[in-house]
């Protein structure tokens, strides 16, 4: 994951249903507890990608509130790294992310909101 991926995703337009999930999910996780309303807000999010890395690698799974995680595990609970991959390259690279630190938080015990 860099800029270059994060800046590809900030052009989508209208993205398939899965990207929207992976995107929304992924923020939620590194903003936690900002909500990501909609795709908007998503691309506001995107509009600094060195922020938004900053954020990746600042990210601690066990400071992680548990019930952010498990929000963020159903917003892309449906779907695969190669289902995301069918629809964007990019968006699959951050949902093998996001997927990874979702299960560390729940195999490590997140914070208890």
């Amino acid at each position: 994951m860099d800029k270059n991926t994060l800046a590809s995703l900030r052009t989508l337009g209208r993205p398939p249903q899965g990207v929207k999930n992976v995107m929304e999910a992924f923020l939620l996780l590194i903003y936690q507890p900002e909500v990501m309303r909609d795709w908007g807000n998503c691309m506001q999010k995107l509009k600094t990608p060195a922020d938004v890395l900053i954020k990746v690698e600042q990210f601690d799974p066990q400071n992680c509130i548990e019930a952010t995680a498990q929000k963020a595990d159903g917003l892309i609970a449906g779907e695969t790294e190669e289902s995301i991959a069918k629809k964007s390259f990019e968006a699959a690279i951050i949902y093998k992310w996001t997927r990874s630190m979702v299960d560390k938080v729940k195999s490590g015990g997140g914070l208890k909101a």
